[in-house]
């Protein structure tokens, strides 16, 4: 699929035409050049004098660096640095003063630090056990002393714009064991060609030049070679692939690539299998806009064609989200491994496409669409939070190799993140491109292990072992976020009972009211604006609605070559914004959709609007919308769920907040109908939230650690309480969300107190290290300390004081109660009351507030 930077790329260059007949400037900046928040911060309090050590600078350019550019630095003092004249930007070791006045220089975009070296495609592999697995003794000793690498006697056929194989991480011959040029004429009738003494006259064979040491001049291919299996050479390892020690064949077909390019390095794949011992194939190619499934299409046929050969096939799943019924036809064939993008801090891109709900493609009269869904998610995208970037130093997109050539396949600004030295030999992009190679790479450490597997057994493992991912469903994330290291140790350990958490049942199982749906048109026109005008309409949200889903059909048009830039935005009442999240809002698909949870209740506006400004600005600073007239065609869709009776919560004080939780499935109700409010939460019931709640990665011991539980407790029990049971907590830091009670004991009736709730969320928003590093400190309550701060282990301090901070619990006042006839007690106060056991009602509250806080990166 075309990656996020190119999306970006076509993107920008149409929207500069448009505003250009406009008359708006394109070097015309927006305020001060932008400071990463590093160096925000290291400026504070600092001397004119004082360095800041290694920075870049990004001019407004959209021709390169220019000499103009390093004379604005010369004036400053600044005689030296690292120059990237396609880039325009300069890097350079600064002090304050310098950089305070570039700052205010209208022809510096940004000022970036030069201090998250450590990170990047090393994150995405930490984040799913790929680092745990390459540094495990016990897999190492089992894999004939070497590490899981991926270089077991096979290869990988990557079949994209081309590689390039002179780059150190891709070294012709011993890593990239054949590159070859795809020659397709696009003319069946032409006549006269020749390429490399060949006649391509008549009626000729598909034709592939061996033994070509670069063939990509776009960097796609390049970047995704990378990522799969890439040495890191240039890095140190930093920035290797996912299975650095597997065999690669490339197919290359230039930057633009049509089905009969890509059927020419099919073509070759199938018939060099046996020479190069190709075992999979990774695609990160596919149509915009998604499009039905056909068993008839030539690339599925050529797929099938693989899988009956022993070879896993790997399709990216498209970057048309976030509406349904957008995923690539090519990613939903059952012989296939369809691929949707997560980012880094394991949610769902929001330009990852979706699938069909499970309830609409079943129930239809379309057998096509029946596995409209992705197989499993993998990185492919970046921080979805922008507190993840000073969190975990998680960068925008995905670092690989930067191709010698490449010419439009990279970052752009983003790639200021990476350090100075490094930016010649690796850039970032996203795109389920870059999840697709990623999944690929981890088939490879598997056929390293096992190289026997057959592709149904590669796919079942991936299935059965993968992450759950809270809040999405499996047409948009299929079973879950990707785990390398849980799927290799399936391989190692085929007894293991591996069993995915993505598929929980509920006991509490509740209707739906459906409101009338309310169908809109409109003739969008980019002369009209405003939520007033003709481009706008309202509708009526009904009162004690759960989901609200407006979904449209826009005008098929390609503007500027790349899609239709028409969008939609809905607002409620009190005036929040709710829109079609086009990040950059060129996408193939026709199809927008705004999905609100918990709606307010009223008169709402929905606006179709279409591009406004250049992407650096907010959309509404700019009248200008750039985008086609043409029809626009939806309807609104209002859901109310009806719960069952539960007797025991009618009439209690919290009945309200356990309905919505329930509603919310972030609890559940016992199998006789029962909620037990007033019960004590016991750690059964911890254990169970957490698994609806939180990422939890399956961890399965080699052996038995708990031996007081049995069934499917047993394998929640040991999920919970591993080592980066959480995938927010992406580096497998020592410690579950539980613990272990003594040796081999869970204590599953045991009761949980605020103590060890608190813990438990913390460490399931992936804070643990914060709290960590607030140890044995005074914990405080609106800037006064508890008084029983004794009461608390010094180590799981910090835990109360973030749980206090973020709103997860709160502390008591000081109080005088009754104990008795004429008997009264002082409490002290503020109190956490550490050991006090949680109700279960209190539980739905706390799990209602975390969600809230998992949902927004809290």
């Amino acid at each position: 699929m075309r990656s996020r930077a190119q999306e970006m790329m076509k993107r920008f260059l149409g929207l500069a035409f448009a505003l250009m007949l406009c008359g708006v400037c394109l070097g015309q900046t927006f305020g001060a050049a932008r400071l990463s928040p590093t160096l925000q911060n290291q400026l504070n309090g600092l001397a004119n004098n004082a360095s800041v050590g290694v920075v870049i600078i990004s001019f407004n350019t959209s021709s390169g660096l220019t000499a103009s550019h390093l004379n604005i630095l010369r004036g400053l003092g600044i005689l030296k640095g690292v120059t990237f004249q396609k880039l325009g930007m300069v890097g350079a070791v600064l002090t304050a003063g310098q950089v305070r006045a570039l700052q205010n220089n209208s022809a510096v975009r940004s000022i970036w630090s030069n201090d998250r070296q450590a990170y990047y495609m090393n994150q995405a592999r930490m984040l799913t056990g790929v680092d745990l697995l390459r540094a495990d003794n016990g897999f190492t000793l089992r894999n004939g002393g070497m590490p899981v690498s991926g270089a077991g006697d096979f290869s990988v056929l990557v079949i994209d714009s081309g590689i390039d194989a002179t780059h150190a991480d891709l070294p012709y011959g011993s890593k990239i064991i054949q590159n070859t040029q795809r020659v397709v004429s696009t003319d069946a009738g032409n006549t006269g060609i020749t390429v490399a003494g060949v006649s391509l006259n008549g009626f000729t064979p598909s034709l592939s030049i061996e033994g070509v040491p670069n063939t990509d001049n776009v960097g796609h291919g390049t970047h995704c070679a990378g990522i799969v299996g890439g040495l890191g050479s240039h890095s140190g390892g930093i920035y290797s692939g996912v299975a650095p020690g597997v065999k690669i064949v490339g197919s290359g077909g230039g930057a633009v690539i049509l089905v009969l390019d890509a059927l020419a390095g099919w073509e070759y794949g199938l018939s060099h299998q046996d020479q190069y011992k190709i075992r999979i194939i990774t695609n990160s190619y596919g149509p915009l806009g998604g499009g039905e499934y056909d068993p008839n299409h030539p690339f599925m046929i050529a797929a099938k064609n693989a899988y009956d050969h022993n070879i896993s096939v790997f399709f990216a799943g498209g970057n048309d989200g976030a509406a349904k019924n957008t995923l690539s036809p090519y990613a939903q064939a059952p012989w296939v491994i369809g691929v949707a993008a997560g980012t880094k801090d394991g949610m769902l891109a929001d330009f990852s496409s979706r699938g069909l709900p499970r309830e609409e493609r079943l129930s239809d009269n379309n057998p096509m669409n029946d596995n409209e869904a992705p197989t499993l998610t993998a990185p492919g995208n970046g921080r979805f939070f922008e507190s993840s970037l000073t969190r975990y130093g998680f960068t925008t997109d995905i670092v690989s190799v930067r191709a010698s050539t490449n010419l439009t396949a990279n970052g752009l600004n983003a790639d200021t993140e990476i350090p100075v030295g490094m930016l010649p030999f690796y850039t970032q992009i996203s795109g389920t491109s870059m999840a697709t190679p990623f999944a690929a790479g981890v088939a490879a450490l598997m056929l390293d292990v096992d190289p026997t597997l057959t592709p149904d057994e590669i796919k079942q493992i991936m299935i059965d072992t993968a992450t759950r991912m809270p809040g999405y469903r499996d047409f948009e994330v299929g079973a879950g976020y990707i785990n390398a290291y849980a799927a290799v140790d399936k391989v190692f350990n085929r007894s293991k009972a591996y069993h995915n958490f993505s598929e929980p049942t509920f006991n509490a199982q509740f209707g739906e009211d459906r409101p009338a749906v309310q169908n809109f048109h409109i003739d969008f026109s980019p002369e009209a604006s405003g939520p007033t005008s003709t481009n706008a309409t309202t509708f009526t949200v009904e009162p004690n609605m759960n989901v609200l889903d407006v979904f449209a059909n826009v005008d098929d048009v390609i503007e500027f070559g790349t899609g239709n830039l028409v969008g939609i935005r809905v607002t409620s009442p009190s005036g929040v914004n709710y829109s079609t999240a086009i990040e950059y809002p060129v996408i193939g698909s026709t199809a927008r959709e705004v999905v609100v949870q918990n709606p307010e209740a009223g008169t709402w506006t929905l606006e179709v609007r279409g591009a406004r400004g250049l992407t650096a600005a907010p959309q509404a600073s700019s009248p200008i919308q750039i985008a086609q007239p043409g029809p626009v065609n939806g309807s609104v869709v209002q859901i109310k769920y009806i719960l069952p009776v539960i007797p025991d919560i009618i009439g209690h004080p919290q009945q309200a907040q356990i309905e919505a939780a329930l509603k919310n499935r972030v609890i559940d109700i016992y199998s006789d109908g029962s909620f037990h409010p007033d019960a004590i939460t016991s750690r059964e019931d911890l254990a169970r939230a957490l698994i609806l709640n939180a990422p939890v990665r399956q961890s399965i011991s080699s052996t038995p650690r708990i031996s007081d539980v049995t069934g499917d407790l047993l394998a929640i029990a040991d999920a919970v309480t591993s080592n980066g049971s959480t995938l927010r907590d992406y580096n497998f830091v020592p410690g579950g969300m539980m613990n272990i009670q003594g040796i081999g004991s869970f204590k599953p009736s045991g009761a949980v107190s605020r103590l060890d709730l608190a813990v438990a969320l913390v460490r399931a928003l992936g804070h643990d290290a914060e709290a960590r590093a607030l140890s044995g400190s005074t914990v405080t309550w609106n800037g006064t300390a508890l008084s029983d701060n004794d009461q608390i282990p010094e180590s799981l301090r910090g835990y109360v004081q973030i749980a206090i901070n973020d709103g997860l619990f709160e502390a008591y006042p000081a109080a005088v109660v009754q104990t008795g006839p004429g008997q009264f007690q002082v409490l002290p106060g503020p109190r956490f009351e550490p050991g006090t056991s949680v109700t279960r009602a209190t539980l739905a509250v706390k799990l209602s507030a975390y969600q809230q806080l998992f949902t927004t990166g809290g």
